[in-house]
C-alpha cells in the first residue's frame, strides 16, 4: 500500500500513529506489505525489460521445497502479479518471504 494510501485508511479509522509492518504475515495486512515489497522489485534487464528482483539479492542458492509449499508460492506469485501487475517468480516470494522472516528477531523460549 503506497504511502498516501495509508495515510488516508489511518485518517478514515482515526490512527493517531501508523506502524510500519516489518514482516510478513498470513493476514491481509501481511499480504499487502508482500505486495508492497512486490512493487518496489526493479526490472534488471535492458531498457527496464525483465523480470524485475531485488538488486540487493546476488547470491544464488538452490533451496528444496515441499510440493504443497511450492504450490502455495506459485498461488501467492500468481496473486501478486494480479494485484501489482508485475509477474514474479514463486522463488522470488520464497526469498522475499525468507529475508523477512530472518530479519525479525528470534523469540528465545525460557528455560525453566
Amino acid at each position: 500500500m503506497r504511502k498516501r494510501q495509508v495515510e488516508r485508511v489511518a485518517r478514515a479509522l482515526g490512527a493517531s500513529r501508523i506502524v510500519p509492518l516489518g514482516r510478513f504475515e498470513g493476514t491481509p495486512l501481511g499480504m499487502m506489505a508482500l505486495a508492497e515489497c512486490v512493487r518496489r522489485l526493479r526490472s534488471t534487464g535492458p531498457h527496464g525489460t525483465g523480470r524485475p528482483s531485488n538488486p540487493e539479492a546476488t547470491l544464488p542458492r538452490i533451496v528444496k521445497f515441499r510440493t504443497a509449499t511450492w504450490r502455495r508460492l506459485c498461488r501467492l506469485a500468481e496473486e501478486q502479479a494480479r494485484l501489482t501487475g508485475r509477474r514474479v517468480s514463486p522463488a522470488q516470494i520464497a526469498s522475499m518471504l525468507i529475508e523477512a522472516g530472518v530479519a525479525k528477531p528470534l523469540r528465545r523460549r525460557r528455560v525453566q
